[in-house]
């Protein structure tokens, strides 16, 4: 049998070469560990969608969507509650806003302050949803947004993909839907409302006028 070269022969070699395959693995090991343990980021500005059913068509000027049925969606709240909006028995008015909209920016006070002024009927809620949020656009983020405008609406979250805006046919901001109380588009329209027309689409969602309050 040939024997081992001289240098394997050698204690000290030996010893060099166990401590050597000791530090790779504890490396190895060490180095596993750090990449489970990073820590990702939590987005609280968007949260999940899930729709059910189809989306309506795209908005245009020359198509309000009247008599379309509005998907079911499954989404979280600004508050980080669960939320479902579909056809349900409750009449909506549901206003998409983007925070870097300087439009959006205009109109969620006038709503704010119509709000205030008007007693909405029974059975009717008006919904904001904060969608196409830009970490990297004004106004951000969109929840400090609606604290410092005092909103105080359900507000649902979008996802980063704009699930939400997509399957009720958005195209501009800000976008409005009105539904009845089964779910059924009565009308859709963007852009800056006034109070008259805001009580106009109430008006249309639940058939009657919205009060004001004294």
């Amino acid at each position: 049998m040939k024997s081992l070269p001289a240098v394997f022969r050698s204690p000290m070699t030996w010893l060099l070469v166990i401590v050597a395959v000791a530090a790779v693995v504890v490396f190895t090991g060490n180095g596993d560990d750090t990449t489970d343990t990073v820590d990702t980021p939590i987005d609280t500005e968007t949260g999940p969608i899930d729709v059910y059913g189809d989306f309506l068509t795209p908005y245009s000027d020359t198509d309000a969507g009247a008599g379309l049925t509005i998907p079911r969606v499954r989404a979280t709240l600004l508050d980080g509650r669960s939320t479902e909006l579909g056809p349900d028995g409750t009449a909506r008015l549901i206003g998409f806003f983007a925070h870097w909209c300087p439009h959006c920016q205009a109109e969620v006070p006038v709503v704010r302050r119509w709000l205030e002024n008007t007693t909405l009927p029974d059975g009717f809620e008006m919904i904001a949803v904060s969608t196409a949020v830009d970490p990297s656009g004004g106004n951000y983020p969109p929840s400090e947004w609606f604290a410092r405008e005092d909103w105080q609406t359900p507000v649902i979250l979008d996802d980063s993909a704009g699930s939400m805006a997509a399957a009720y046919g958005l195209t501009r901001f800000p976008y409005w839907v009105a539904v009845d109380a089964d779910g059924t588009v009565v009308s859709r329209t963007t852009g800056e409302l006034t109070e008259a027309q805001l009580d106009g689409l109430v008006e249309l969602a639940v058939g009657s006028t919205a009060g004001v309050a004294p």
